[in-house]
């Protein structure tokens, strides 16, 4: 499915509880990017990056929201996002989206709070994935180098700030 489809959103939420009964909570980790100097991405790359990180995250949350809402059940949403603070070059949709993503969990926390739905945000900065590798070795010290810790984090670090 893509998280892109409100409709494919609403039938995996259908699909997760008639398999398990309920859902406690969601994690929006999609994403996707690619590395491209903002003059040269086309506006379908825009809207392919946008559409997943920022369109896909809202369709996920308001599909659980509405759920919970609807069965009286509390609800935890964490939407894993970047570090956009000061802007990452080569990355100007995924900034965009991801500055959406991190001022709709704010808002939406505002109006589902009464609904017992917390939303948080954890944003992961430097992690050794595998993507963290298509990089220089220099690119990849530079990175380590703008983290406070001098190293990059790693899976198990986000998967227990989640938890």
């Amino acid at each position: 499915m893509t998280i892109r489809d409100p409709e494919q959103v609403d039938k995996l939420f259908d699909d997760v509880n008639a398999a398990y009964g309920k859902l406690d909570i969601l994690v929006n980790n999609a994403g996707g990017q690619f590395a491209q100097p903002a003059m040269d991405i086309s506006p379908k790359g825009w809207r392919a990056v946008v559409d997943i990180n920022l369109n896909g995250t809202f369709h996920m949350m308001q599909a659980a929201a509405r759920r919970w809402r609807d069965t009286g059940a509390p609800g935890n949403i964490v939407d894993v996002v970047a570090v956009v603070w000061r802007g990452l070059p080569q990355v100007s949709h995924t900034c965009a989206a991801r500055a959406g993503q991190i001022y709709l969990s704010k808002t939406v926390v505002t109006e589902w709070a009464p609904y017992k739905i917390r939303v948080n945000c954890v944003a992961p900065g430097t992690i050794a994935t595998d993507a963290f590798h298509y990089g220089s070795s220099q690119c990849q010290a530079s990175f380590c180098q703008a983290n406070p810790m001098k190293s990059a984090g790693d899976a198990q670090d986000i998967a227990e700030s989640i938890l």
